[in-house]
């Protein structure tokens, strides 16, 4: 036993005073200073039992009596040590058994068993929870009631003394008396062949007339295996002076063939006297009614779990390992203790079974298997060289939280609740208290540092003189021009700015040297800033046409990873570049990487616009490898191109959802409802980081921008964006933004807008494909064959049509007109310039065939080049170079999206854009090809578009896209503003298209002021 108990009564008036000096010690601690032993403490509590202070003479009857009486104790009468003390013995259970007291009270029961490791309790009362588990601190004992109690495992033994004739409600609006429900319960726990011992009234069970059917249920479940009274001051102690009880011995029924159960008989084997034998007694008990139940459960433990195993399909080499473990587990003397539950766990496996209510999906993931038993098993091995455990209490980082640890069972009781709640490392870095984190201040004081570094304002920072006089000697020598290349002052100050940070965001124009500021950071971090290499990360486009050339050019080391075996050519100092696509395919093998490199690099992410699919592969993927990366630079012309939310998945790039990536808006935005009508709550996630992923994304959208952009309606809606100090903020220390002008000091941009008007031939077409749509449709779209998707599908198609008859109406076949208005316009505006080179981008081939066909007819005598992404090559557009310059007077033809980075034509004034994009900055990535850091002399840019089509309605959501991209690059400006810029000098609402429904609830669209189906 672990405490000796006393023979001797508490006198019943001092039993209360008593127990609320023990639960107050428990408390509050003090048990060394008072001179009292966890051995006191189990001879002085005793429970409630009896102290009622109710008298009979208040109630009108005993049945109020007996129930008020109920109420108070809940029939909590604990016992008695030598009672305990008997069951134990007779049942002789080893250190592997599991046992379990249902009701356990303050557990006596557990102050017997061989292994308190492996015993098992639930009590619904706090107070003789708390002394049980004071007492007992390795058993497993829950704080709640019987009927909700799910340990998750199966018990050789069950003992107890149950409350007796408690009326239980259950979930299914039953009710149960509670002393039948712990035999059902324990019916439901104990595996087949286990025993059950419990303290009953002597009334239990004892009319076999008036308890048939309880009789038939226990039957049902258990075999009989015998009865013994005992004596009937067995519960004096706790008040229960005459109060006569038996103590029985049921063995659950299990479906072994051959094995016979015993009948349940009222007859009582025989009485125990007062003051009997507590060893001898036991014994006899045991001879008589245990013994062949004891040899039953241990002879087929092994054989049920054989059958089981079967019956799971286990394989050879599984059930082979499992018997090897569980015997090094069993033979080790310091994991003896843990044999039980790891055979437990196995048991589990082998018995459960899907719930009803749980989904396939769910149960897939949560059930155990082969591989979680085999990993279950070698854990518990490992803990063969575990340490001792110490009476100490420390504070611990885990995973992303401060928490203090106690290292011993003695130590966890004595901590607070204050002691267990983790502080997130966020926390403690804002309140900026690193000595209340003992051990951990120089982390917090780093940690804080950094917060206060990156949190600057790049308009509140000055250059650092140190990375001055690095940049001023930083020089480059370009071999294809034979020249040196040098930062200019306004590039030298950018720069200084990003080295003096670790993560920025460089939002440059195209045109602006961004591959040479990345060149620049890469190289200063590996060297005075010892990180063992610089990633550039970027599309196939980029890296292909302009990193792998320039670096090459300017004889920087530097490894092209193209397959896996190029990972072992890496050495410090190298640059590393990359295409997104490769780093999707390995994703796994580059993250393995940078861990066997602790993250020590230099990441540029080059075109950093490419991840702002939060849902892409490649976005996933580059989030995946370089999240935890020691520094990193983002690069691009725009980091929006439609919206505000595409910027989350770079800022969670930059930041990792750490403490310079806190949530600041009070309050978030949303548009509900068929009239749209705006809506605000509280943000749950206020003064926290931004979540990762979708989560996140959905946050920072409904903090800023909650609604997206769309061709139709747009005019309807001022596109405002929420909290927009927050973001400029949030901006102002992670992005430094400069216009083409700014970097290269030159304003040589002009753009134009040259509306032209439809003739009759090309207005018929497309109203056609407004009012007959449906006919037009199958000659121009797939249809799935699913009603619902096509119309679903249908809105989208019609604008896809319309858009191409915008761009090149004789690319549809009900056109019967000669060379379109448009194309025209274009061909004039290239034979207008006899001696310029001329680019026309469209976007799709058939238009660029329309193009093409209408050059050769009317300019037959001018030099025509046609680019596409699927019929030229990355080599064959840089050869492309050349050969146009020396043509004098070509026309570039291409598709925007195969010019859209890294080849460059600065010698090209004139670009003719006759098919727009959905918004600027991909139409910018084109014309900027023309555009460059280099060129002096001044550039047009035409836009020339169908006034009253759909092309207006185009127009009209670039230009508030692009009143987004301006705030994102800090310039808050107006739409007026932008019109001006665009040289948008027409009514562009008077002639937009607007979506709305008819009476019948139809979609139809309104042109203007007419309105067509």
């Amino acid at each position: 036993m672990k405490y000796p108990y006393q023979t001797n009564p508490i006198p019943s008036g001092q039993r209360k005073a008593l127990n609320e000096k023990v639960l107050y010690l428990i408390d509050h601690g003090g048990f060394d200073s008072a001179g009292i032993t966890p051995a006191d403490v189990y001879n002085a509590y005793t429970g409630d039992g009896g102290l009622h202070d109710l008298r009979r003479d208040d109630y009108e009857n005993y049945h109020e009596y007996s129930k008020a009486k109920k109420e108070i104790e809940n029939g909590q009468f604990f016992t008695p040590p030598p009672i305990c003390n008997l069951v134990v013995s007779c049942l002789k259970p080893s250190a592997s058994d599991l046992i379990a007291d249902l009701t356990c009270g303050m557990g006596n029961f557990f102050n017997f068993l061989p292994a308190e490791s492996n015993a098992y309790g639930c009590e619904i009362d706090h107070k003789a929870h708390k002394v049980a588990h004071y007492l007992y601190p390795e058993a497993n004992i829950e704080l709640g009631d019987i009927r909700t109690y799910e340990p998750g495992i199966r018990f050789d033994y069950v003992i107890g003394n149950p409350p007796f004739n408690l009326k239980w409600y259950l979930e299914d609006g039953s009710e149960m008396l509670s002393q039948i429900y712990y035999c059902e319960k324990a019916a439901g726990l104990l595996k087949p062949f286990g025993i059950m011992a419990i303290i009953v009234p002597h009334s239990f069970l004892s009319d076999t007339f008036t308890d048939s059917r309880l009789i038939q249920m226990m039957e049902s479940r258990y075999s009989f295996l015998g009865q013994v009274s005992l004596p009937e001051n067995s519960f004096s102690a706790v008040g229960a002076v005459h109060f006569p009880t038996k103590l029985q011995f049921w063995q659950r029924r299990s479906g072994l063939e051959g094995w016979v159960s015993s009948p349940y008989t009222t007859k009582t084997g025989f009485s125990l006297a007062a003051g009997f034998p507590i060893q001898s007694e036991a014994n006899r008990i045991y001879k008589t009614f245990l013994e062949k139940a004891r040899a039953d459960l241990e002879t087929h433990k092994s054989y049920v779990l054989l059958e089981l195993a079967k019956s799971q399909d286990t394989s050879a080499e599984f059930q082979y390992k499992v018997k090897k473990l569980l015997y090094h587990i069993k033979i080790h003397p310091k994991l003896q203790s843990r044999y039980t539950k790891c055979y437990e766990y196995l048991y589990r496996f082998c018995t459960e079974k899907k719930p009803e209510e749980m989904s396939y999906e769910k149960w897939c993931k949560v059930k155990i298997t082969e591989k979680k038993v085999i990993s279950y098993l070698r854990k518990t091995l490992k803990k063969q060289n575990q340490p001792p455990e110490k009476d100490v209490i420390a504070l611990v980082k885990q995973n992303y939280h401060f928490v203090y640890k106690g290292y011993s069972a003695k130590i966890r009781r004595q901590m607070t609740y204050d002691m267990r709640c983790p502080t997130p490392v966020y926390q403690a870095v804002l309140d900026n208290n690193p000595e209340h984190f003992p051990g951990y201040e120089r982390l917090l004081r780093q940690k804080r540092k950094d917060y206060e570094n990156q949190n600057q304002q790049f308009a509140d920072m000055e250059e650092d003189p140190g990375i001055a006089r690095w940049l001023s000697d930083f020089v480059l020598w370009d071999a294809e021009n034979d020249e040196a290349i040098h930062l200019n002052d306004t590039q030298r100050h950018d720069i200084n700015l990003v080295l003096q940070k670790r993560n920025t965001l460089l939002q440059w124009e195209q045109g602006s040297g961004k591959t040479l500021a990345g060149i620049a950071v890469g190289q200063f971090r590996m060297q005075r800033q010892a990180l063992r290499n610089t990633w550039v990360v970027s599309s196939a486009i980029s890296i292909r046409n302009n990193w792998d050339v320039v670096l090459k050019n300017y004889g920087i080391s530097y490894v092209f990873v193209e397959k896996l075996k190029d990972l072992e050519q890496i050495r410090s100092g190298d640059f590393v570049i990359i295409t997104l696509n490769k780093i999707s395919q390995y994703q796994k093998q580059i993250s393995k990487w940078m861990k066997q490199h602790r993250q020590k690099i230099q990441l540029v992410l080059d075109e950093s616009d490419e991840i702002s699919n939060s849902s892409s592969m490649r976005t996933k993927a580059v989030l995946a490898c370089f999240r935890r990366c020691r520094m990193k630079l983002l690069t691009t012309g725009t980091s929006t191109r439609n919206n505000i939310s595409e910027f989350a998945p770079q800022l969670e790039l930059l930041y990792n959802n750490s403490v310079n990536m806190i949530s600041w808006c009070s309050k978030l935005y949303c548009y509900k409802g068929k009239d749209s009508h705006l809506e605000s709550w509280r943000n749950p996630n206020y003064r926290q980081p931004i979540p990762a992923y979708k989560k996140g994304y959905s946050l920072f959208s409904a903090s800023h921008l909650p609604d997206k952009i769309t061709v139709f309606g747009v005019a309807q809606r001022t596109q405002d964006i929420f909290n927009s100090e927050v973001l400029s903020e949030l901006l102002g220390k992670t992005v430094i933004t400069r216009t083409f002008e700014e970097v290269c000091g030159k304003d040589i941009k002009r753009l134009h807008q040259l509306p032209v008007w439809f003739p009759p031939e090309e207005k018929e077409v497309y109203e056609k494909a407004m009012d007959e749509f449906v006919v037009m449709r199958n000659h121009y779209f797939n249809l799935t064959g699913n009603s619902r998707k096509d119309s679903m599908m249908k809105l989208i198609q019609q604008i896809v049509l319309l858009l191409r008859i915008s761009a090149a109406p004789d690319t549809v076949k009900e056109y019967g007109g000669d060379t379109p208005v448009k194309i025209m316009a274009a061909v004039e505006l290239a034979a207008g310039w006899k001696n310029e080179i001329v680019a026309i981008g469209v976007r799709h081939k058939a238009v660029l065939d329309s193009y093409a066909e209408a050059i050769r007819e009317y300019l037959p005598d001018r030099p025509l080049f046609i680019v596409t992404g699927s019929t030229t090559t990355f080599a064959k557009r840089r050869a492309l170079r050349q050969t146009l310059r020396d043509s004098g007077n070509g026309i570039l033809l291409c598709t925007q999206q195969s010019l859209s980075s890294s080849v460059n034509f600065e010698f090209v004034n004139k670009i003719i854009i006759p098919e727009l994009h959905y918004n600027n900055s991909g139409m910018s990535q084109f014309y900027f090809r023309f555009i460059r850091y280099t060129s002096t002399e001044y550039k047009d840019v035409y836009f020339i578009t169908y006034a009253g089509s759909i092309e207006s309605n185009l127009m009209q959501m670039i230009l508030v896209k692009e009143k987004l991209n301006l705030f994102m690059k800090g310039q808050d400006t107006n739409l007026d503003e932008i019109y001006e810029r665009f040289d948008v000098d027409y009514d562009l609402l008077s002639l937009l298209m607007c979506r709305e429904e008819d009476d019948k609830g139809r979609l139809r669209i309104r042109w203007g002021q007419q309105t067509i189906a």
